[in-house]
């Protein structure tokens, strides 16, 4: 990852949310493929990015810029798989297979997760899988924040904030794994 992207995704982190969402697709393109090295490198450079997009308008961005929210989507997953490596406290959770799409029910997000109890891996990205256990619908800022450790899946789903359809028991098992996730995201959205 070369020291230029980074200093320039630095930059666009500080400017005003018009002026992110303008950067955003450029920079995304640019980190397009080497999502991994840029968060293994640069763990506090992605913690702020997810921190920044907590933040922002997702339907909106999905409406403006499909290709690039698409990009931030397989890099917020490249950032998950690669938490649930380095955590065994989320590889205990996974003991079953689960595949389930995400659904925005305000613009065009699609998305889904694969996790996976052979390899003790959760992995996911934009689009949807074609057989699918669950399928997670709601606003896409309540999905996403599902996924950045925004919103915790067992409250959100009791207090209505996004709907689940399919096994009841593969749901909780989800919710498990999910749960932990949010536990171990780092807390980008504190120092807002």
């Amino acid at each position: 990852m070369t020291e230029e992207l980074v200093d320039r995704i630095e930059a666009s982190l500080e400017k005003d949310e018009a002026q992110l969402k303008t950067d955003l697709p450029g920079l995304l393109e640019d980190i397009d493929g080497r999502e991994r090295q840029l968060i293994a490198d640069n763990p506090e450079v992605f913690s702020r990015v997810v921190g920044r997009m907590e933040a922002i308008d997702i339907e909106g961005f999905y409406a403006d810029e499909p290709e690039a929210a698409d990009r931030f989507q397989d890099l917020l997953w490249t950032g998950v798989n690669l938490l649930v490596e380095d955590t065994p406290a989320i590889r205990e959770q996974i003991t079953t297979d689960i595949t389930a799409n995400f659904e925005a029910d305000d613009c065009p997000m699609e998305g889904h997760l694969q996790v996976d109890a052979a390899e003790e891996t959760v992995t996911g990205g934009a689009g949807l899988a074609e057989e699918a256990d669950l399928t997670l619908s709601g606003p896409a800022d309540t999905l996403t924040a599902l996924i950045t450790g925004g919103t915790d899946p067992i409250q959100g789903f009791m207090t209505q904030e996004y709907e689940l359809d399919g096994s009841v028991q593969k749901g909780t098992q989800l919710a498990s794994v999910m749960g932990e996730i949010t536990e171990s995201v780092p807390n980008s959205h504190a120092a807002d």
